[in-house]
């Protein structure tokens, strides 16, 4: 009896794995090797063209590009959340009790909410950008948005909240004797931020970037929302290419090998962490 509900709710979840995650990922590999047909969505013939097209230049520019843009949103995120919760931390118990109300009433607002409030905060008629020509900052106020640095903006508020609930009780539980000795010793308040509290947090640091990473990898509302075409991600690629123009089997191939690349960067990681770890 002591081993049956274990293995009860071991199998449960090991099925629901497989109906909402196994089984579509199979179905989406083996589409991936169909060929298109406008007519049916795709027509069950073996074929590697779908593939082939990921090599060309455009899609391997996207590819770069969104790993780039994912990998800044991550850093970004996670060093934005680090520092917030340091000043936090050095509150009273009122005001981070205020301030955690605050990130978890952030986390309540999904992406389209959190996307369509800053491209109305970013645009010309009702934004920043005219709050600060009418207070006579920018002579000639223009919408901040779509842009690059709109997009980062939407995908830094979507990982903020909930890195920051992470760090906080960490950080507010840390044994702050370690930088009281070293500014004891003379240490600079700045330097023991960045040369004691910093190495304390490395390996949690990483390992939330990598999640972060790979969370906003799949990100779909903000670069399209708040990026220019010529900063849509591969997430916003797939879909074009799946709905838009009813190519399921690029679509799929697309998705296939953008999986591929996650889980070959996250190997890497791992790899090297516990090569640093030795």
């Amino acid at each position: 009896m002591n081993l049956f509900v274990p293995r009860v709710l071991g199998m449960t979840a090991f099925g629901i794995l497989c109906v909402f995650f196994l089984v579509p990922l199979a179905f989406m590999v083996v589409v991936s090797f169909y060929k298109a047909d406008p007519m049916a969505f795709y027509q069950e013939t073996f074929t590697w063209e779908n593939y082939q097209k990921f090599f060309s230049g455009f899609y391997l520019n996207v590819t770069l590009r969104t790993l780039w843009t994912t990998a800044l949103g991550a850093v970004l995120v996670v060093i934005l959340a680090f520092t917030a919760m340091l000043a936090i931390a050095e509150l009273s118990r009122k005001w981070q009790l205020f301030w955690i109300l605050v990130l978890l009433s952030l986390m309540c607002l999904s992406e389209v909410i959190v996307g369509f409030s800053w491209l109305i905060l970013l645009s010309e008629s009702a934004g920043i950008p005219r709050l600060l020509g009418a207070l006579g900052f920018w002579d000639n106020p223009r919408s901040l948005s779509p842009s690059f640095g709109a997009m980062m903006i939407g995908l830094v508020m979507l990982g903020f909240s909930v890195v920051s609930l992470i760090l906080y009780p960490q950080v507010a539980g840390r044994d702050k004797s370690i930088e009281e000795a070293a500014q004891t010793l003379g240490t600079a308040p700045h330097l023991v931020t960045l040369y004691v509290t910093l190495p304390i947090f490395m390996q949690t640091l990483i390992a939330l970037t990598l999640t972060m990473f790979v969370y906003l990898l799949g990100v779909f509302v903000m670069p399209i929302m708040l990026g220019r075409p010529r900063d849509w991600t591969m997430t916003v690629m797939i879909s074009d290419k799946a709905l838009g123009d009813a190519n399921l089997p690029l679509g799929s191939a697309l998705a296939v090998i953008m999986l591929i690349i996650t889980g070959v960067i996250l190997l890497i990681s791992l790899l090297a962490s516990r090569k640093r770890t030795a």
